[in-house]
C-alpha cells in the first residue's frame, strides 16, 4: 500500500495492522489504539492522531479498571521519546513505512511497564511514582494515588494501601480533590474499597463490559 500524507481511515488501519505486528503482545482496540490487560490493568500504545491528521505521537498509557470511567483514559501518558534529543517524538504519516518499525521498538524500550508477559504490582506501583515527578502528574497526585491505592487494595494489602492514602491527603489542596467528590468524600469511599476489595472485583468486571476490552491479550499482575 502506497502511504498517503494524512490519516484517512484506510491508512489508520494500516497504521494500527503494522504496529500490531511489531508489538504482537497488544491486540487492536481502536484503530491507532494497541492495548493488553494484566489483571485490572490495561497496558498499551494509542497512536495519538496530531490536529493536523499529517502525523501521529505514539504514546504509552496505562488505564485503572478499577474505577467507573467512561472512556479508557491515558494515564502515565508517556509519548515516545528521541534518541537524539530525548524529546518528545512523533512520526509523519508519509514517512510511516521508513520509520515505523524503529519507532515501535523503540517504544518497547522506553515504556514505563514491559508491553509484554506478567506484571508485579511493585513494577507499576514503581512506574506510578516515577510519572507523579512530570508537570502534569504534579498538578494531579490524587488521580495517580487513587488508581495505586486501588491496586494494591485489589491485591490484597490493605495496609498498603492505607498507608498511600494516608500520604496522599495532605499532599493536594482542596482543589486537588474536585474532581474525585472532595478530600471528606474520596476518603470516606477509598476506606470504604480498602475495606472491601470485593468491590473493586465487581467494578473491573463491569467496566470491562463497559469499556469493550473483553477482546484484548490478558496477562497477569502478579501481586
Amino acid at each position: 500500500m502506497t502511504m498517503l500524507k494524512t490519516l484517512t481511515p484506510a491508512v489508520e488501519k494500516q497504521i494500527t495492522e503494522d504496529w500490531q505486528r511489531e508489538i504482537p503482545t497488544l491486540g487492536v482496540y481502536e484503530p491507532r489504539w494497541l492495548m493488553r490487560r494484566a489483571g485490572p490493568l490495561l497496558v498499551g500504545i494509542c497512536l495519538d492522531r496530531d490536529s493536523g491528521g499529517d502525523r501521529y505521537k505514539p504514546t504509552f498509557h496505562v488505564h485503572c479498571l478499577g474505577r467507573e470511567f467512561p472512556c479508557v483514559s491515558l494515564t502515565l501518558d508517556t509519548q515516545l521519546r528521541s534518541e537524539r534529543s530525548g524529546g518528545p517524538d512523533f512520526i509523519e504519516v508519509r514517512w510511516h513505512e521508513q520509520k515505523y518499525r524503529k519507532a515501535a521498538a523503540r517504544m518497547v524500550r522506553q515504556s514505563l511497564l514491559p508491553l509484554e508477559g506478567d506484571l508485579r504490582l511493585g513494577q507499576v506501583i514503581d512506574a506510578y511514582r516515577r510519572h507523579m515527578v512530570t508537570p502534569l502528574a504534579k498538578r494531579q497526585p490524587v488521580l495517580l494515588y487513587r488508581d495505586m491505592i486501588l491496586l494494591l487494595a485489589w491485591a490484597g494489602d490493605p495496609a498498603g494501601a492505607t498507608d498511600l492514602l494516608a500520604e496522599c491527603l495532605p499532599l493536594a489542596d482542596t482543589a486537588g480533590f474536585q474532581h474525585v467528590g472532595g478530600r471528606t468524600v474520596f476518603e470516606a469511599e477509598t476506606r470504604r474499597l480498602i475495606a472491601q476489595p470485593s468491590l473493586i472485583n465487581e467494578t473491573v468486571a463491569a467496566q470491562i463490559v463497559a469499556l469493550g476490552v473483553g477482546q484484548l491479550p490478558v496477562s497477569e499482575l502478579l501481586r
